[in-house]
Order: C-alpha cells, then structure tokens, then sequence
C-alpha cells in the first residue's frame, strides 16, 4: 500500500481501535455514525479518516483531557472500606470506580481505564495476587499504577505484593494523609516501567 492511499479498517480492527466489539462498530455503521463501504463480498470497509473523525466527534481517542479528573479504582470487598476511601478520595475530587467483586477488576479496567487502581489483596473469590497479575497481562492494563492497599504486613507478603506487579503498598489501617500523598505520587509518576 502507497503512501498517498488511505488505510481501511475491517470491522475487527477498527472495533480494537475503539475497544469495543465488532457487533458495536456494524451496529454504528447502520445507524449511520460511522460512514463505510462495502466490498463486493459484502464486508464493510472503514476508511482511517472516517474512522478518525467518529472517534473525534464521540471522544474515543486516548488522550489527557483537561482540566479533567483523575480517574481512581478502588477495589475491596469490605463495603466499610470502600466507603470510606470513597469519602476520602472524592473530597479530594477524584473520579471513582468502586468494585466489590474482584472477578469484574480486569473487566471494568478495561471499560474505564482507570489512572490509578487500589487493590485490596485479600479478596474472596480472587486474591489480589492473581487480580494484579491479570491486569499487569493484559495491554490495556498494563501501564496503570496500581497500589496495594491491605492488610498483609508480614516482609515476605510485601515481596509477593510487588513480584506481582504493584507499584506500592499501603498498609491497613492507614491515615489519610499517607493514603492522598501515595496516591497523588503515583498519579503524578505513572507506572515505573520495569
């Protein structure tokens, strides 16, 4: 393909360009959001451009927009603890995501690309261990910071914390202050690429 053609999109591709799935995209297309063309066999082909200003007009392109808040994951299945960081965290006017159930992490992660996730490492169904490896696995996850907030102190669980991906550990119960100073750090720092 020459410079001066346009790249078209299948379906597929351009429902992984906009993180959504390929019934979404055919879905667009008919209601006419997303212009298209059809090839003999019936396919539809989305040009670059066209594709581009859809993502314009609906805002679907991964960028810092300001003035806008930082958007926090707290994950905890203690409803007490959930409310509280949640108190703590909006006064502060953050954006929140409260997740009770560790199985929907990795999922609602992947919708709200969250700046930061706090995760609470004793879980029922899942551990923590295993939610922060799946979401260090996956590449829409892959970059967030991610802080362990837990109830685990002991030198040995804090190795295990961070050989499993987190960028750092808050112990429970902790004061605020070092809840807002770590999680306003890790915002301003990202992820630490290994």
């Amino acid at each position: 393909m020459s410079d001066n053609e346009t790249k078209a999109y299948t379906t597929f591709q351009a429902a992984k360009i906009c993180h959504v799935t390929h019934h979404s995209i055919k879905n667009w297309i008919r209601q006419g959001l997303i212009k298209a063309s059809r090839t003999p066999g019936g396919h539809y082909r989305i040009l670059q451009e066209d594709l581009d200003s859809f993502r314009e007009n609906f805002d679907m392109f991964p960028r810092e927009r300001t003035p806008a808040k930082k958007k926090i994951m707290i994950v905890d299945d203690d409803p007490d603890a959930l409310a509280m960081m949640e108190k703590i965290l909006s006064n502060e006017g953050y954006e929140l995501i409260k997740v009770s159930n560790a199985t929907e992490v990795g999922l609602k992660a992947a919708q709200m690309t969250p700046d930061l996730i706090l995760l609470d490492f004793l879980m029922p169904e899942l551990d923590g261990f295993q939610v922060c490896r799946v979401l260090r696995e996956s590449e829409l996850t892959a970059d967030t910071p991610i802080m362990a907030v837990t109830c685990l102190s002991k030198e040995e669980e804090i190795e295990r914390i961070f050989e499993a991906g987190a960028d750092d550990y808050l112990a429970k119960p902790f004061k605020v202050e070092q809840l807002l100073e770590k999680t306003s750090e890790l915002l301003k720092r990202g992820r630490v690429a290994e």
